[in-house]
């Protein structure tokens, strides 16, 4: 038994099957389902009633038969009555005849349309979920031919270009806008190379200006203890090391980054009086991400700062741009397609007017939460929008969006 917001949330085609089903089971016809609205379908899901109204398809209009003239039949005197009778009765039933031929033409053409139109648009659907299903299985990803790893779930279309920055050269720079998902992909990534931050060999760094150089390289406490650092660690023990906001870090104290990227393998501990630098493990990786190409604040990333040459100078071969993958975000809404429209609407009427406002790919998982408990998409957009300008919700026409993905 469903629950009306379960009958609510399910696409067509699913509603459109379950009515079926049900109509075979209780020896109902099931013509009226094809026809009827989505709410009709799911009061009969939940009380077994059938719309009053007829829901077959209208009949095309007959087309009009100009009835040819009855032929006079000229009968001689010597004509008996049984040649009258016959010839009466075989023109008098020619019109009928015909007409009835046509309608009964006409209307299965009728439903021979409609049922290809039908098979059409299932196949179609079938297609879809192929398609998204095949999004969800492991990707392999080789190099030289030769087999990296695999890994499970929904990966973004950039990811065997990230692994291989990482296996050639241990570094990669991923840059794009917020939502992206590159942190997520960082971290397939480096399982994909045997790095999880479960056991120990995935480590994490979020810049922002209050980051030292002793947070990177290690501290020495009173009694004399070295404590590594974030980066120091990894660096030595050959783990994975990923530099999220990269453009968030002091652009002094980044310098310390200099020797993580280039290829000398050395890195500076001065606070470390038994081991003042540190050489590097030949399984160390690092991967950095931001939202800007280091040039320095602008209006949509207010706290990033201006990179220094000489850092970004040593990334520049592993550059990847990660942009909004449609093939993940598709995925993640599930059944709610319309809903995935929507934001993909709304995020071209945003570029396209200059609204800075971000439509980003996690936007659209949070999106299906929503319309699994019941939300509609107009509940979802007012929610989005909530706190723009009136200008803005003019610029990207809101209440118009309202009417096309109801």
């Amino acid at each position: 038994m469903y629950e009306y917001y379960e009958l609510n949330n399910m696409n067509t085609k699913k509603l459109r099957k379950l009515c079926i089903a049900k109509c075979k089971q209780n020896g109902k016809l099931t013509s009226w389902v094809q026809f009827a609205s989505k709410s009709e379908k799911i009061k009969y899901m939940l009380d077994g009633i059938i719309p009053k109204r007829d829901n077959t398809p209208k009949e095309t209009p007959k087309p009009t038969i100009k009835e040819t003239p009855k032929p006079t039949i000229k009968v001689t005197p010597k004509s008996d009555g049984l040649t009258d009778m016959l010839v009466s009765a075989v023109m008098g039933n020619i019109g009928d005849s015909v007409n009835e031929t046509i309608s009964n033409a006409v209307s299965e053409t009728q439903s021979m349309l409609t049922s290809e139109i039908t098979e059409v648009k299932d196949d179609l659907l079938r297609k879809v979920d192929v398609k998204i299903s095949s999004l969800q299985r492991p990707i392999e990803v080789h190099i030289n031919d030769v087999k990296v790893s695999e890994t499970g779930g929904l990966t973004h279309e950039a990811f065997p270009t990230v692994v291989e920055c990482l296996k050639n050269f241990g570094r990669v720079w991923l840059c794009g806008p917020s939502g992206t998902g590159k942190s997520h992909l960082v971290e397939q990534s480096a399982k994909a190379l045997g790095f999880d931050k479960t056991d120990g060999t995935y480590h994490y760094v979020k810049g922002s200006a209050g980051v030292t150089e002793a947070h990177l390289t290690g501290r020495m406490t009173f009694d004399g203890t070295f404590i590594d650092g974030l980066v120091s660690k990894p660096f030595r023990e050959g783990n994975f090391l990923f530099l999220d906001e990269f453009d968030g870090f002091d652009a002094n104290c980044g310098l310390v980054f200099n020797s993580v990227f280039d290829g000398q393998g050395i890195l500076s501990t001065p606070n470390d009086k038994n081991n003042p630098m540190v050489l590097k493990d030949d399984g160390f990786n690092v991967a950095v991400a931001t939202n800007t190409w280091g040039d320095g604040n602008d209006f949509d990333y207010a706290g990033r700062g201006q990179l220094d040459l000489a850092t970004l100078d040593r990334l520049q071969a592993v550059k990847v741009y990660i942009d909004y993958d449609k093939n993940i975000e598709r995925a993640l809404v599930g059944d709610f397609i319309e809903t995935a429209n929507m934001l993909w609407d709304l995020r071209s009427r945003t570029n396209a007017n200059a609204v800075k406002r971000t439509i980003s790919t996690r936007l659209f998982l949070d999106g299906q939460r929503w319309r699994k408990v019941g939300k509609s998409n107009d509940w979802l957009l007012d929610m989005i929008t909530l706190n723009w300008t009136d200008m803005e919700k003019d610029k990207v026409a809101v209440d118009e969006l309202k009417r096309s993905y109801k």
